[in-house]
């Protein structure tokens, strides 16, 4: 056993200095220029960081209208051009982009300057049931691969240096040439997220004390549901030197677990399949720093920007994708914007939080919206006796909460959910339990804590998530 933080290995150094150059060079690839670059970039002041941000916008504008069927005759309809976008309040007349202009106008999106052929076809994993289909630019693609990699090395974890994934369907198993590249050059160890079962995590557990990785990285949810199974069974002795928790809002209480299990902070980090990472937490955690090199985000309320401390639909605009550009494109999540200044350093603005998905509200019979998030994390902490919990809502005044037993559950645990209820959703909400023996992960890997199918102030009319 061992109890250290892990320092990683002599090998990491060959892959940083050796390998991933030569790798780099034999794909053509600028990842690592543009990681240099990145690097520099985070102190700008940021004045500069704005002009730079307008400057590559207003170049995408043109493009997307000179180049993009679909950007053209949406600009015309609105009277704008990027001519008379001259501020970024002339920027927020452009309409928003939803998931259903995307499913419908896809083709038109695709700029007739970049041939089909050489464009990179992805695939969201249709977390509210619905997946989209899009493309994205072989620069693009390179650019989003030295972000992630820039806010990696947040962490503490070094290029070069082994991760254990707690993640599903690996693409190296697809081909012997992943292998070899996993091998050499990525080094992740892989505990599938579909396959989660108590043998699945212990032998993930033995293959990662042997192969000692310097970061851990998965699902939210996942990462704690292992960690709680190695703090259940006295497993205490895995330290990577980092943690990032993506791809699921993290709760405080599962934050608490993850760090107290591998002896290091959790880094939170926030982004989405389509622009790739939007936001991700510093060595301070003073709050997420938004990606202001490669993104455009702003947080909207009823249509305008939403105050610091105030929840906004996050909307976003991908600077470096020309092959279809994604214009003020509409995630489907809330979060809340910060004014405050980091002390890290970095002079990226940060985000407080992530408050989940807009379609993951829920709304009271007195018209008031409660994160879903916020609600699972605070009904999680006062009953102990149960181990997983789902909300679900079909009807306004109507609850049905899916639930796991725990093993120290006990009938009072009812008597307190229904009060809980009472005091947070007020007499006109009634409830429901439904006992299951497992909430299922969706096929992406993920967990959705609130399952909500009620309109939301955050949502523009008429889009679907």
């Amino acid at each position: 056993m061992y109890s250290e933080i892990n320092k990683g290995d002599y090998f990491s150094a060959v892959v940083r200095n050796l390998i991933a150059p030569l790798w780099a060079a034999k794909e053509k690839s600028p990842y690592l220029k543009h990681l240099r670059s990145l690097e520099r970039s985070q102190y700008r002041a940021p004045e500069e960081i704005r002009k730079d941000q307008w400057t590559r916008l207003s170049t995408l504008l043109r493009h997307a209208r000179d180049h993009v069927p679909f950007y053209a005759e949406r600009m015309r309809a609105c009277g704008l051009s990027p001519e008379t976008i001259r501020t970024w309040e002339d920027f927020r007349r452009l309409p928003l982009l939803t998931k259903d202009d995307i499913r419908t106008h896809r083709d038109r999106m695709v700029a007739d300057n970049f041939p089909r052929e050489k464009l990179i076809p992805k695939k969201t994993s249709g977390s509210t049931g619905v997946s989209l289909s899009f493309y994205v630019d072989e620069e693009s693609r390179q650019w989003k691969r030295a972000c992630a990699l820039r806010h990696d090395q947040w962490t503490g974890w070094r290029l070069g240096e082994k991760v254990g994934a707690i993640w599903g369907n690996p693409e190296y198993r697809k081909s012997w040439r992943g292998y070899v590249r996993n091998f050499l050059l990525e080094r992740f160890t892989y505990l599938d997220t579909l396959r989660m079962d108590e043998d699945a995590m212990l032998s993930f557990y033995r293959e990662i004390r042997r192969k000692r990785p310097t970061l851990l990285f998965g699902h939210a949810h996942s990462l704690y549901l292992f960690a709680r199974f190695l703090q259940q069974r006295n497993l205490m002795d895995i330290r990577p030197r980092g943690i990032i928790s993506t791809a699921m809002v993290l709760h405080d209480f599962e934050r608490r677990t993850i760090e107290e299990v591998f002896g290091c902070r959790v880094t939170n980090r926030y982004g989405c399949e389509e622009v790739s990472l939007i936001a991700c937490e510093c060595s301070a955690h003073e709050g997420l720093h938004l990606n202001m090199d490669t993104l455009v985000v702003e947080f909207l309320r009823d249509g305008q920007p939403a105050e610091p401390g105030e929840p906004g639909a996050i909307v976003v605009t991908d600077l470096t994708n020309f092959g279809m550009p994604f214009i003020r494109y509409q995630v489907g999540d809330v979060g809340i914007p910060s004014s405050h200044a980091c002390s890290c350093g970095c002079s990226y603005p940060l985000m407080e939080s992530l408050e989940g998905r807009a379609a993951d509200y829920v709304v009271t019979p007195e018209g008031e919206y409660v994160s879903g998030i916020s609600l699972t994390e605070n009904f999680a902490m006062y009953l102990e006796g149960v181990k997983q919990l789902q909300i679900v809502q079909e009807r306004v005044d109507h609850l049905i909460f899916r639930m796991v037993k725990g093993e120290n559950f006990h009938q009072e645990e009812l008597d307190h959910m229904s009060h809980l209820v009472a005091d947070r959703f007020g007499p006109g909400m009634t409830h429901a339990v439904e006992f299951v023996d497992s909430i299922q992960q969706e096929a992406s890997g993920k967990y959705r804590f609130c399952v909500s199918k009620l309109s939301n102030p955050f949502m523009q009319e008429g889009a679907q998530q």
